[in-house]
Parts: structure tokens; C-alpha cells; sequence
């Protein structure tokens, strides 16, 4: 969809998205309805619907405004290129306006097939960056030929959405690199 020109549409397309994007942290995607997002807003369910086809698109367009792809680091060591990734990742689901967005969106995945595709099209997105980044790591040298980098991304991923779902701990960069070094660790025992 492109722009709207009308700087009115404009602006109340802003606040609508940015109501979703606070109800999205704040209660998940199922209690951002379009009727939470009128009543926060201000904006009238009519004129959300003239925007959008309802609570999916919404939300679809709202986590569409605040991705950012991970960019593809070369620090030229395999340790640097993942505490990069493994620290960019910690401030994506800690900090942000993203940072709500992906626990909701993993959740509402599970029963909503349009976000479930959406879920399954940024994990590819963000999963390709760090294969490349092993794959690059395994071809210097640095990992043991025959290295799953799944599994790698496996390892280094899970610590850190675990710390911050299940416990709501701080992952900050000396995390980071404690784990990048002990996911590097065992693969070269």
C-alpha cells in the first residue's frame, strides 16, 4: 500500500499504529482489538476500517514499521560477528518499540495463520543472517568442518529469549559475550 498524500490520513494513520504498537506490548494481540485501538486512540472504528480489514492487518502493519532487519556483521571473527548478532538480538527483545511486539507475535502465530506466516517469514529473514555468519566462521577455520549452523543458532538464540521470557532478566552485551564464548567453546572440545 502507498502512502497516503493527505497529511490528515497521514497523521491518523500514525496515531493509529502507534496505539497499536502500545497495546501490542501492553496486552499481546489478543487484546488489541480494533475496538481497544479506537478507544485508545481516539480514532473511530469506521475510519480504522477504512484503513484496514481488521486486527490482523493491523497488527501486521504495525510490525512491519518498527523491523529492522539484523544487518549481516564482518568484524572478521567469528566471535565478533556473533556477539554483534547475539547482542542485537538482546536489545531487539528487551528494549525498543519491537520488543513487545516479539513475544505477541509468537504467541498470536500459534492461532492466527496470516501472523503465523509472518512470524515464520521474519524468522527466515533473521535466521539466514546468522547462518551466513557460522557458514562464514566454518569456512575460516574457526568452526569444526561439519558444523550444523541450526544448531549454532539454536544455542546462541534460545539463551537469550529464554533469560528475557521466562525470567525477565537483563540480556545486556557482557551476557552476550559470555554466551557467544561458551556456545564457541564447546564446539571446539
Amino acid at each position: 500500500m502507498s502512502p497516503p498524500t493527505d497529511p490528515r490520513v497521514r497523521r491518523t494513520r500514525a496515531v493509529v499504529l502507534e496505539t497499536v504498537l502500545d497495546l501490542l506490548a501492553e496486552r499481546g494481540v489478543a487484546g488489541t482489538t480494533v475496538e481497544a485501538v479506537a478507544e485508545r486512540s481516539g480514532v473511530a472504528k469506521t475510519t480504522i476500517y477504512r484503513h484496514w480489514d481488521g486486527q490482523a492487518a493491523l497488527v501486521l502493519d504495525a510490525f512491519a514499521g518498527v523491523r529492522r532487519p539484523p544487518e549481516d556483521p564482518d568484524t572478521g571473527t567469528l566471535r565478533g560477528d556473533l556477539t554483534a548478532l547475539a547482542t542485537g538480538l538482546a536489545g531487539a527483545v528487551s528494549a525498543g518499540p519491537a520488543a513487545g511486539l516479539w513475544f505477541a507475535l509468537v504467541d498470536a502465530a500459534e492461532r492466527d495463520p496470516r501472523l503465523g506466516a509472518l512470524h515464520h517469514r521474519e524468522a527466515e529473514l533473521r535466521h539466514a543472517v546468522i547462518l551466513r555468519v557460522v557458514e562464514r566462521g566454518v569456512g575460516r577455520g574457526e568452526l569444526p568442518d561439519g558444523t550444523d549452523p541450526a544448531e549454532v543458532l539454536d544455542l546462541l538464540a534460545g539463551p537469550i529469549f529464554y533469560r528475557r521470557a521466562a525470567t525477565g532478566a537483563t540480556v545486556d552485551r557482557r551476557y552476550a559475550e559470555r554466551l557467544v564464548d561458551r556456545v564457541l567453546r564447546a564446539y571446539r572440545t
